[in-house]
């Protein structure tokens, strides 16, 4: 099997590659609170095994995971989707109050720079196509992505591609938010390090503004009543992990195998 992350492969090995295959890969997540239970590093974990499958699947190299993302201050409306009482507090991304660590959220303007930097450096390597696999769902840090991508495709010889993953996690009945079941799967899937213990005991209510840990319904505007995760948690499992990880993956296949193509054309 060939290797697929670049940090490991010689100069030659680097150049054969992309003779064969032009696609660099930079997966990009922040370290971020997912609650007690799950490990910081859940949303560029899931974007480096969702690299490193595509580049498997499609072709190209990965390059080491860029472990930075960005976060804004909550509006008082999601503060009250969320919960809170006071929702004039300065609260931003999943840094709230009763957290025990707090994220390394980079502002939004560094975050920007980082990643313009590493893209420079992909144009100047020549890749023909490089894909930002996103593992972390703020607006601000998508949009930053976005518009980086559009002005390095419009102005270089490179197409960048914004790919994200989680935009696929979506079955029925299944309701992906912030470290609810979908992303502790999905982190159990790929590490040892998730410990259900640390959550509170079944039966018991996990409340959005106490534990940092949310529904996307909540985030969309539709709360539960109590403002307590529906998405329990405590029902992570593995194989469902992997489902996700599936999909995730089978939808960056698909569009960077459409990106390839118009490359190519």
């Amino acid at each position: 099997m060939r290797e697929l992350r670049l940090e490991y492969l010689r100069p030659d090995q680097i150049e054969a590659e992309k003779a064969r295959c032009s696609i660099a890969y930079l997966p990009i997540g922040p370290l971020e609170w997912h609650g007690p239970a799950a490990p910081f590093g859940v949303d560029p974990l899931v974007a480096r095994e969702s690299a490193l499958r595509c580049a498997a699947a499609v072709g190209g190299v990965v390059l080491p995971t860029l472990f930075v993302g960005t976060e804004r201050e909550r509006d008082p409306q999601t503060l009250r989707n969320l919960g809170f009482a006071d929702t004039e507090q300065y609260i931003v991304g999943m840094d709230f109050p009763d957290n025990s660590t707090p994220s390394y959220y980079f502002r939004e303007e560094i975050f920007a720079l980082t990643v313009r930097e590493y893209l420079r450096l992909l144009v100047k390597q020549k890749y023909k196509l490089i894909v930002l696999v996103n593992g972390h769902g703020a607006s601000g840090q998508l949009g930053a992505l976005q518009r980086l991508a559009a002005e390095f495709s419009g102005e270089t010889a490179s197409r960048v591609l914004v790919g994200f993953p989680a935009a696929s996690l979506g079955f029925p009945g299944e309701d992906p938010g912030h470290a609810t079941r979908c992303e502790i799967s999905q982190a159990m899937a790929l590490t040892d390090s998730v410990d259900l213990s640390k959550l509170p005991p079944a039966g018991e209510p996990i409340y959005m503004w106490k534990t940092g840990m949310a529904d996307g319904s909540a985030f969309a505007g539709h709360p539960s009543a109590d403002f307590s995760v529906q998405d329990d948690p405590r029902l992570g499992d593995k194989d469902l992990g992997e489902r996700y990880l599936a999909a995730g993956a089978a939808l960056l296949i698909e569009q960077v195998r459409a990106a390839w193509a118009e490359v190519n054309a």
